[in-house]
């Protein structure tokens, strides 16, 4: 398949076309260093999560050990976009590998983590509830669906304090990374911001072009931000849980 016939292919069925495996080879060819960085890192991970061992009488410590699977499987997930072309969309997954990371290394620091965060679930989970009774009260809500919404909002009643990522990142003595990847790609990729539209375009001299299709824009710094999640979560899978 010439260049031109690869075009059409992905402009008739996006990032569904069949033609997306020869998009992987050649980036796996070209970024072949980078990829096999996060791989290694990533199969690191692994093996520490898959052999982790942990006390049942200790919630928090098994809350810990699920936050740094999810932190491990979203990296995992950014690779395979990355394999694909799909650049921006794997910074948004690692911004949420690291907001997992912070709580799961929090959780590991402090116990009383846990506590807060129900508290924190309590009072988001409150803030919707009210929301939806506010904006679906004319649109079909029955009065068990209320009573069950009003229910929700009185736990998240008090006045106990929360948690929250910012929290998270302190209690983990993370905030380097909070302050550079996680507010970064905030603004960078996640949010619809305009600094988060520089990725779909390519500029020159005389014109603007829109890119549609797969990109290797930052491909190489986004796979290195995924394999400094995954070493941090395998030091705190290595340093804090027991092996089976």
């Amino acid at each position: 398949m010439d260049l031109a016939e690869l075009n059409n292919a992905l402009n008739l069925k996006g990032f569904l076309s069949p033609s997306m495996e020869l998009v992987k080879e050649n980036f796996r060819a070209i970024y072949a260093k980078s990829f096999e960085g996060a791989e290694s890192a990533s199969d690191l991970a692994q093996r520490s999560m898959m052999a982790a061992d942990f006390d049942q009488q200790e919630p928090h410590m098994l809350a810990a050990l699920v936050f740094l699977h999810r932190t491990i499987r979203s990296c995992q997930a950014a690779v395979i976009l990355c394999e694909r072309g799909l650049v921006i969309d794997a910074q948004t997954v690692t911004r949420s590998a690291a907001e997992t990371l912070f709580h799961g290394i929090a959780l590991i620091n402090d116990p009383s983590v846990f506590s807060r965060m129900s508290r924190q679930c309590d009072m988001d989970e409150k803030k919707q509830a009210k929301a939806m009774i506010d904006s679906l009260s004319d649109k079909g809500l029955t009065e068990q669906n209320i009573a069950d919404l009003t229910e929700v909002i009185r736990r998240g009643d008090g006045n106990g304090p929360g948690f929250s990522t910012h929290d998270a990142a302190r209690v983990a003595g993370l905030m380097h990374i909070y302050d550079t990847l996680y507010r970064g790609l905030s603004v960078a990729a996640s949010h619809a911001t305009f600094r988060s539209m520089d990725s779909s375009f390519h500029i020159t001299d005389d014109q603007v072009g829109l890119i549609t299709g797969p990109t290797d824009q930052h491909l190489e710094f986004t796979l290195d931000l995924v394999q400094s999640c995954l070493d941090i979560a395998r030091k705190g899978l290595d340093e804090n849980f027991g092996f089976q």
